[in-house]
C-alpha cells in the first residue's frame, strides 16, 4: 500500500465517521420537544402562578379586584353526534345531540359548542390544545380579541402561527385586553363547521359599562351556528354531479335543534334549547353567530321587543328593534325585559340568503318561571314572521339616511365616543377593496384543468367552478407564518402582480401600513350575486362604520360608482354629518353594495382580512395588513413553533453539511 493510498483511506474513514456524528447531531435536532420545559410553567400542576379555574374565573366582576390566569384545555378529536355517551346517564356529559341526526364531527372536549370561556377584563387567558385528531392540523382563532402585544396567538395558519399538527400541543397565552361578546373558533380549512367554536365572553367591571344600570342578568348567550349532516371537508371543493353547493341543512342554538327530513317527513324531536327567566327581570343577552355557510340568521324572540347595547364588543346608544339579521362572525347584545304574561314564548332563528330556497330554520323556548314548559300557540313555520323594525337590514338604500323606520343599519347606531382623528377628511391611506368570484365556466378559461396547473377552487350550488378574490387578486397561503418567518415572504406580491400575472391573480396579497395612521377602507361586491351579503372581518382591531349602501339595481359595481360614494362620503366628513361612528370588527357588505370602514393603525402585527364565509376565505377571499415594523412587535416567544418547505438536494448531507458522504 502506498502512502497516498494510506492517507486517501484514512481521509474517506474520517469523512465517514465525521458524517456519522453530524448524522446523530441531526437525528436528534430533529426529534427534540421545542416545548421541553414548557408543560411545567404553569401547567394544571405547577406552583410558579396562581391558575384559576374555568368556574372561577366566570365571576362577576368588580372595580377592586386583581386580574386573574384563567386556565383551559382543550382536547381535538374526532367524535360522533348521538353516540354512545348518549345511552348512559352517568356519560350524558360527553353525549352531543346536535338535531339528533348522528353525524361525524371535530369538536373540542365533546362539547357543542365547546367549553364557555368567560373572563373579566385584563384576566390572562391560558389555553392549552391538544390536537388529538390524526391526520388533521388545527389552529384557534379568538374571534374579536385584540392581540396587542400578543400577536403570536391570534390563530391564523401561515400567518401568526404553524398549524399544530396532529399529536401535538399549542399554548395560547394572552391578557383579554377588550371587552365584549366574542367567540373562538378554528381558522383551518373548514372545521370550524365541524364543532370547532365556543363563547368568549370578556366582561366590565361595573365602571366601565356604560349599560351596567340598564340589566339586572347577563348570563343567556344565543349560539347561532348552521350544520351539515356530513363531515365538511367532503363540502369542499364540492360535489359535481350530486347535489352541489355548500348550502346548510340546518341551524342550530346552542348546540340544538330539531330536524325534519323533507324526503320523508319524519323528524328527528331531538330537545331544543331553553331558557329561563323570571317576570319583570331584564336581562342582557349575548347573541353570537359562527355560521360558515352563506346563509344569514334573523332572530326574533315572540312578544318580546330587543334593545341594541353592542354590535361585536362595540357599546352603542341603545335602539330598540323587533328582529335582528347577522351574518358569519357578528356578535350582538341586547336587552330583553320579561314583561309580558307568565308563559314560554318562541325563539326563531330562520335562515336567509341560501338558506330561505329550502327554509331552514330552528326554534328554541323563552320560558317564564312558573309558565307551562312549552309555548301554548303552535310552533312558527318558516314563513310564520312578523314585520317591525330590523337591525342589520338586508337593503342597504336607507344606510345613509335619517330613515330608520324600516330598519336600523349598523352604520345608523351611534358609539358613546368618538375619535377624533378617524374624523378628519382625508385618510392617510386609503385603500379600495373589490371582492369577486373568477367564474373558470363562464369566463370560458380552461386553465383550471391544464397539465401541472392545480389552482384552488370551489363547486357552488350552479354547478360553476369558482374562485374567490379580493382586491383583484386571489390569496395565495405561504408556507410559513409571516409574522415570525422570512422565509414566508417567497409568497408575496410584487409589485408588478397585477401587470405580469395570469388571470386570475394568486398570491400572498399584503397591505404595508405605517403604525398609528388612519386607515379606510372601501369594500365593495364588484360582481354580486343574488342572496348573497358577504361578512367582511378583520382582525386586531375594531373599526368605525361610516358609509354602506348598494345601488339598488343588483348590476355589477363600477369604479365610477365608487369614486362617486368616495365623494359622497368626503363631502360628509367636510360637512360634519358623521356622529360618534359605531365599532366593529366584521361587516355585512349588502348585496352590490360597499362599506366605508376606518380604524388607527396602532397595533403592530399582520392581521388578516377576510370574508367570514368558510369556502370564499378558503380560496381566496382574504388578504393581510402588516402594520408597523419588527421592532414595534414583542419578541419571538422562546421556542415558538416553526414550519417551511423542505426541498432536499439529490444528495441531501452535501447540501447540508458541505461535503459528498463517502462512498461505502
Amino acid at each position: 500500500m502506498t502512502l497516498v493510498n494510506f492517507f486517501n483511506i484514512l481521509q474517506n474513514v474520517t469523512k465517514f465517521y465525521a458524517f456519522c456524528i453530524l448524522l446523530l447531531f441531526h437525528v436528534q435536532l430533529s426529534y427534540s420537544n421545542p416545548y421541553w420545559g414548557w408543560a411545567d410553567d404553569y401547567g394544571p400542576n405547577s406552583s410558579s402562578i396562581v391558575l384559576s379555574s374555568p368556574e372561577e374565573c366566570a365571576r362577576n366582576c368588580t372595580d377592586i379586584e386583581e386580574p386573574r390566569n384563567c386556565y383551559y384545555s382543550f382536547n381535538i378529536e374526532f367524535y360522533t353526534t348521538v353516540g354512545p355517551a348518549c345511552n348512559v346517564e352517568s356519560q350524558r356529559f360527553q353525549c352531543i345531540l346536535g338535531d339528533g341526526y348522528e353525524k361525524t364531527l371535530i369538536p373540542i372536549n365533546r362539547q357543542l359548542p365547546g367549553p364557555l370561556i368567560k373572563v373579566c377584563l385584563n384576566d390572562r387567558v391560558i389555553v392549552d390544545v391538544r390536537n388529538a385528531a390524526s391526520g388533521n392540523e388545527v389552529t384557534i382563532h379568538w374571534h374579536g380579541i385584540f392581540q396587542n402585544g400578543f400577536q403570536y396567538y391570534d390563530g391564523v395558519p401561515y400567518v401568526t402561527q404553524c398549524p399544530i399538527p396532529s399529536s401535538s400541543s399549542f399554548r395560547y397565552d394572552f391578557i383579554a385586553q377588550n371587552s365584549g361578546t366574542h367567540f373562538y373558533h378554528s381558522h383551518m380549512w373548514t372545521h370550524m363547521l365541524d364543532g370547532q367554536y365556543g363563547g368568549l365572553i370578556v366582561r366590565d367591571p361595573p365602571s366601565r359599562d356604560p349599560h351596567y344600570q340598564s340589566y339586572d342578568i347577563d348570563e343567556i348567550i344565543i349560539f347561532l351556528s348552521d350544520w351539515m349532516h356530513v363531515l365538511s371537508l367532503e363540502r369542499y371543493p364540492g360535489s359535481y354531479r350530486r347535489d352541489p353547493g355548500q348550502a346548510a341543512q340546518n341551524i342550530l342554538i346552542n348546540g340544538l335543534g330539531n330536524w325534519t327530513d323533507p324526503v320523508t317527513g319524519r323528524t328527528t324531536n331531538s330537545p331544543i334549547t331553553e331558557y329561563t327567566v323570571r317576570s319583570g327581570e331584564r336581562h342582557r343577552i349575548r347573541m353570537i353567530n359562527s355560521f360558515s355557510t352563506v346563509c344569514l340568521a334573523e332572530l326574533r324572540i315572540e312578544g318580546h321587543q330587543l334593545v341594541i347595547i353592542a354590535q361585536d364588543g362595540a357599546n352603542v346608544q341603545p335602539r330598540t328593534v323587533d328582529k335582528i339579521i347577522s351574518s358569519s362572525g357578528e356578535r350582538v347584545d341586547f336587552i330583553l325585559t320579561a314583561n309580558q304574561s307568565v308563559d314560554s314564548y318562541w325563539i326563531q332563528v330562520r335562515g336567509l340568503g341560501e338558506c330561505n330556497e329550502t327554509g331552514v330554520q330552528q326554534l328554541a323556548i323563552l320560558k317564564y318561571e312558573g309558565g307551562p314548559n312549552w309555548p301554548t300557540r303552535p310552533s312558527p313555520t318558516y314563513n310564520d314572521t312578523i314585520d317591525g323594525v330590523i337591525y342589520n337590514p338586508l337593503s342597504g338604500q336607507d344606510c345613509n339616511t335619517d330613515n330608520t323606520e324600516n330598519g336600523i343599519c349598523v352604520n345608523q347606531l351611534e358609539a358613546f365616543e368618538t375619535d377624533d382623528d378617524l374624523l378628519k377628511v382625508e385618510p392617510d391611506e386609503r385603500h379600495i377593496l373589490p371582492f369577486f368570484f373568477y367564474n373558470y365556466t363562464q369566463y370560458g378559461d380552461r386553465t383550471l384543468f391544464v397539465a401541472d396547473m392545480y389552482r384552488s377552487y370551489f363547486t357552488a350550488n350552479d354547478y360553476s367552478q369558482l374562485l374567490s378574490t379580493f382586491g383583484n387578486i386571489s390569496y395565495e397561503t405561504p408556507a410559513a407564518p409571516l409574522l415570525t418567518q422570512r422565509s414566508s415572504y417567497q409568497t408575496v406580491c410584487k409589485k408588478n402582480v397585477q401587470n405580469d400575472c395570469t388571470e386570475p391573480c394568486t398570491c400572498s396579497q399584503i397591505i404595508h401600513t405605517r403604525l398609528n395612521n388612519v386607515v379606510e377602507l372601501v369594500i365593495y361586491d364588484e360582481i354580486p350575486l343574488d342572496g348573497l351579503y358577504h361578512p367582511f372581518h378583520l382582525h386586531g382591531y375594531e373599526f368605525r362604520v361610516f358609509s354602506m349602501g348598494d345601488f339598488g339595481d343588483n348590476r355589477n359595481v363600477s369604479t365610477a360608482d365608487i369614486d362617486e360614494v368616495i365623494e359622497q362620503h368626503t363631502e360628509r366628513l367636510q360637512n360634519g354629518e358623521y356622529t360618534n361612528p359605531p365599532g366593529k370588527d366584521t361587516v355585512k357588505i349588502p348585496m352590490g353594495g360597499y362599506a366605508i370602514v376606518r380604524f388607527k393603525a396602532d397595533n403592530p402585527g399582520w392581521w388578516l382580512l377576510h370574508c367570514h364565509f368558510t369556502w370564499h376565505h378558503i380560496t381566496g377571499m382574504e388578504l393581510v395588513i402588516h402594520v408597523g415594523d419588527r421592532e414595534d412587535l414583542p419578541p419571538v416567544p422562546l421556542n415558538f413553533p416553526v414550519c417551511n418547505n423542505w426541498r432536499p438536494a439529490l444528495h441531501t448531507l452535501n447540501d447540508f453539511y458541505g461535503f459528498r458522504y463517502p462512498q461505502v
